[in-house]
């Protein structure tokens, strides 16, 4: 597995300089919306696993996919934490039978804070692209985000951006820019609600999408 370093310095450039430069054809803008719930327990005092069932609805908000995924973190330092996650998807296709895919992913992610600032950068490994195109692809994924924990407030606001590099091709595939906000509703209870901005390096296409998540962490 080839792993190319620049892409990291490229991510920190594309995350400070973030204006999308307007393409001469016409873009296609795809529309997804996502709900979810993830289910978090501690079988140990390092490790957490966490179940998340998810649906993801087309522009016409006809049930385009369905998933369920299984991750387990071990955190060997206080600043970093290893994971491992299986991805089970349904897609329902039109006129033919619906397909079912295996997807994994392999991570590592640092977290600092900075006052009410807590800053993290994920590297991910996986075989897949999120939108669960191409059998048998490779990705590197490389993610920065930082949240805000306002002082006698139950939101959090949260950005990030994420670049998926493939392997394969040996290419930026696609970016993905992210904003939104958790709510505390009780003590291990929250809502979620993000605006994703997938922005495809060679396509002139983007999809945007919509999610609705519920967290409960046992």
């Amino acid at each position: 597995m080839k792993i190319n370093i620049k892409p990291i310095s490229l991510l920190f450039a594309l995350f400070i300089f973030s204006g999308i430069a307007t393409k001469a054809q016409e873009v296609e803008n795809e529309m997804q919306t996502r709900t979810s719930l993830k289910m978090s327990f501690k079988p140990a005092k390092k490790l957490k696993l966490s179940v998340t069932p998810e649906l993801r609805f087309d522009d016409s908000f006809i049930l385009d996919k369905s998933l369920i995924e299984g991750e387990l973190e071990y955190k060997p330092l206080k600043f970093l934490s290893l994971g491992a996650a299986y991805r089970f998807v349904a897609n329902q296709r039109e006129n033919k039978d619906t397909e079912y895919l295996h997807r994994f992913a392999y991570s590592a992610t640092a977290k600092k804070d900075f006052s009410h600032f807590e800053t993290s950068f994920r590297l991910r490994y996986s075989n897949y692209a999120d939108e669960d195109s191409g059998e048998g692809t490779e990705f590197m994924r490389y993610k920065i985000a930082c949240k805000y924990d306002i002082p006698k407030c139950k939101i959090t606001p949260f950005v990030s951006a994420e670049m998926f590099q493939d392997l394969d091709a040996s290419a930026l595939h696609k970016m993905r820019y992210a904003a939104g906000a958790n709510y505390k509703l009780f003590k291990k209870n929250s809502i979620g609600v993000s605006y994703k901005l997938d922005y495809y390096s060679k396509e002139y296409r983007n999809k945007h999408i919509i999610s609705l998540g519920y967290k409960i962490k046992f």
